[in-house]
């Protein structure tokens, strides 16, 4: 079945035309690639492509192409239609690879094209329209009570949180709900390291899940409670171990398009957000961290796309574990801006959760070649993924937080 649409009624992507318009459909987006004197790279990056192998579901031209259809009414909405949009993750892979100037405007027009899906209810996954008939009560996607939110810290820990702090450990979602290892390993090293901070039992879900599926207008409320968050707390700023939450409050809440949503929500000022892994590598660099025992293992770090590819913040992780006494960190073929996605993003893991894991299931293999006994990152929606996969697979690897490595063996100088 297939909707009748008019060009008015997609005002979204409408607004975006020009953009669109741009898109030579020359290719390029399909595959990662470097070329130089030393190196020549060359592999499959965008796990919608490598999953789906049909030109529709490769990089950014598809998706270009079928927003041009749509707009010029030779395309019409249909199941098909949404489950090429609903089945890009979000990863940026193709950014990096497109060489017009549609590049910087690629995720907000793939953000678009959910959000115009959603106009018609035509496709779009079980999955996500379960989490999403319910966030609005609970304030995250897990369809889990809000007021169970702090249920990681144990009970004489959240009765004596601080009223007021300089920073707000803004724990997300997925470390709140399902991997609370991170949110008190993340907890734990804070104390050590003696940061003034809190948490604060009124956080809301940062949007990122809202944003990456189009869903506008329930994503302004959410905003507009948190970016207040830092004032009633006296805070200067948010520190959080999630690459999702880092990316939504440090660039959507901020940033003008084509990175962030200040035009429809407005500007966060005067707030400071840092990732943890940034906030440990200036401590370290400062010489104020001193560590008390070494890990003695060969690590391999997975570059989580909302840190890597939408962030730009690459080496950081990277200068830490390399400042770990007795670790080795080797890499994956795939890394840095040429990383292969988790496979949770953008949707995917709630609507489409075998694909999801199958992805995540090629990096674990990826990750296995390099001779590394363990996978790192510093994204609880990453490491949620991963470990699926290595549970699927029955592999022998170990999936391990950054902050759960550096949490015993540090402490302030």
């Amino acid at each position: 079945m297939a909707l009748v649409l008019k060009n008015t009624d997609l005002k979204e992507l409408a607004q975006l035309y020009d953009r669109i318009s741009m898109c030579t459909q020359c290719g390029n987006c399909k595959y990662g690639y470097e070329y130089g004197s030393t190196e020549n790279f060359a592999a499959m990056i965008c796990p919608q492509g490598d999953k789906y192998q049909f030109e529709a579901y490769r990089g950014s031209k598809g998706k270009a192409a079928l927003a041009k259809g749509l707009l010029s009414g030779m395309i019409q909405w249909s199941e098909k239609t949404t489950h090429v949009i609903y089945t890009c993750i979000g990863c940026g892979a193709c950014v990096e690879m497109c060489e017009t100037d549609i590049k910087d405007y690629l995720l907000r027009i793939f953000e678009a094209l959910k959000g115009e899906a959603w106009k018609f209810n035509m496709g779009i996954p079980e999955g996500v329209k379960k989490w999403s008939s319910t966030i609005g009560v609970n304030k995250n996607p897990y369809m889990e009570k809000h007021e169970d939110r702090l249920n990681w810290l144990p009970a004489s820990v959240r009765d004596s949180l601080p009223k007021k702090a300089e920073y707000i450990y803004f724990a997300g979602c997925t470390a709140s709900y399902r991997q609370k290892n991170i949110a008190l390993a993340t907890f734990k090293l804070l104390q050590k390291l003696k940061i003034d901070f809190t948490v604060t039992p009124d956080e809301w879900c940062c949007a990122s899940p809202l944003l990456r599926t189009g869903q506008y207008n329930i994503a302004k409320e959410f905003i507009e409670h948190n970016r207040e968050l830092p004032e009633k707390y006296g805070a200067s700023g948010f520190i959080t171990t999630c690459a999702g939450c880092y990316r939504t409050l440090s660039i959507d809440y901020v940033k003008d398009p084509p990175e962030g949503y200040a035009d429809k929500f407005g500007k966060m000022e005067g707030v400071k957000v840092i990732h943890t892994i940034q906030l440990v590598e200036d401590m370290i660099n400062k010489g104020e961290i001193e560590f008390e025992g070494t890990f003695n293992n060969i690590v391999t770090y997975h570059d989580p796309c909302h840190l890597g590819r939408h962030a730009e913040v690459y080496e950081s992780p990277r200068n830490v574990l390399k400042a770990i006494p007795g670790l080795k960190l080797v890499e994956m073929y795939r890394n840095r801006k040429f990383s292969f996605c988790c496979g949770a993003g953008g949707g995917v893991r709630g609507g489409f959760p075998d694909y999801s894991v199958e992805t995540s299931m090629k990096r674990v293999k990826e990750a296995e070649t390099t001779g590394a006994s363990i996978i790192t990152c510093v994204c609880p929606f990453c490491w949620r993924n991963l470990n699926d996969a290595i549970d699927a697979l029955k592999s022998k690897m170990q999936m391990l937080d950054i902050v759960e490595i550096l949490e015993p063996i540090v402490k302030r100088k």
